[in-house]
């Protein structure tokens, strides 16, 4: 009678294996890495209290200047966004935005995005927070977006994995201790 429970366990937990190490090495991997540095927060100047002038659209090369007088990186060159891209840096973002290229003391390459409205650095993207957003499109199973926590995939594997868990504490309450003869 204990067969049929344990062979279901045993195929579930190798069905969902792969996921649940994926789930484990991301988690590590967030654990071990501040969202502060991930965002990019050492990159920029302290804040100064922002003159805004929305409505009047700022050029390229006064963003190239922003960047400059704003962080503690080197600007190298500009690209104004206008079309939003799936799965892109600055997703979520009103568009447009200049895309300022830079480079760090230490030559990493760094995306600085600029509201040119607003005059503010909306975000900062290094191959750090590449690597944390791609781990987090494998935690989350979206692997396209990575935006989605409530996609059909993540619901069915969390359900899976609870299951794999519930069967293997129920095996091991109740399995014969007694040795096969």
């Amino acid at each position: 009678m204990i067969r049929s429970p344990r062979k279901i366990h045993k195929y579930l937990s190798l069905a969902i294996s792969i996921q649940l190490l994926l789930w484990t090495i991301s988690g590590i991997y967030f654990s071990f890495n501040k969202i502060e540095d991930v965002r990019g927060g050492q990159y920029l100047k302290p804040k100064e209290a922002i003159e805004t002038s929305k409505g009047i659209k700022i050029e390229a090369q006064q963003a190239l200047d922003l960047v400059a007088e704003k962080t503690y990186l080197t600007p190298k060159a500009v690209i104004e966004i206008t079309e939003e891209e799936s799965g892109a840096e600055y997703r979520g973002r009103s568009l447009p935005l200049y895309k300022i290229e830079t480079i760090s003391e230490d030559s990493k390459e760094i995306n600085i995005y600029v509201d040119p409205f607003s005059k503010e650095i909306v975000a900062v993207r290094s191959n750090q927070w590449r690597i944390w957003d791609f781990m987090w499109g494998i935690h989350i199973m979206d692997w396209n977006e990575r935006d989605n926590i409530g996609n059909i995939f993540l619901k069915i594997f969390s359900i899976l994995a609870l299951i794999s868990a519930l069967s293997g504490i129920y095996l091991f309450f109740t399995s014969s201790s007694k040795p096969k003869s």
